[in-house]
């Protein structure tokens, strides 16, 4: 069973339907989903940054549907922190796929698609960082 974690974009852009939707159904079809509380936070800051824009109505739709989302995943917090991205911040899903030994990182991330896990000291070796339509084509 594989372990997989997704970015905040991509679960937010979830909501809406398309790839990104598709690739998370996929997530939950071939394994276990991880959220750690950093990626928790950050999601729940995003929604809450976005509402003026999308409006009382689409928040909280998709406040509803993070909360469906956050019921269906394991919640691991990782012990050591994974200090390698060139945007700090992502670092928090570089941790999580490192506490977790992850098979996947989903993301749209390019700080992320560029982090090289073989060359990388901490994660695992067998870790594929792909974007959502990359994921779906393996």
């Amino acid at each position: 069973m594989d372990k997989v974690v997704i970015d905040a974009n991509v679960l937010i852009s979830a909501a809406f339907g398309g790839t990104p939707l598709d690739a998370v159904s996929k997530a939950f079809s071939i394994g276990k989903v991880y959220l750690s509380p950093d990626i928790i936070s950050e999601v729940e800051a995003t929604v809450h940054r976005l509402a003026t824009k999308l409006g009382d109505e689409k928040t909280k739709t998709l406040l509803s549907l993070w909360t469906k989302f956050q019921s269906l995943c394991e919640v691991a917090e990782p012990k050591r922190k994974v200090t390698i991205c060139r945007d700090p911040k992502d670092d928090a899903y570089l941790s999580l796929c490192a506490a977790i030994s992850a098979d996947y990182l989903v993301t749209g991330d390019k700080d992320l698609l560029v982090v090289d896990p073989g060359g990388a000291s901490g994660l695992p070796n067998s870790l594929k960082i792909l974007t959502p339509r990359q994921f779906l084509d393996r």
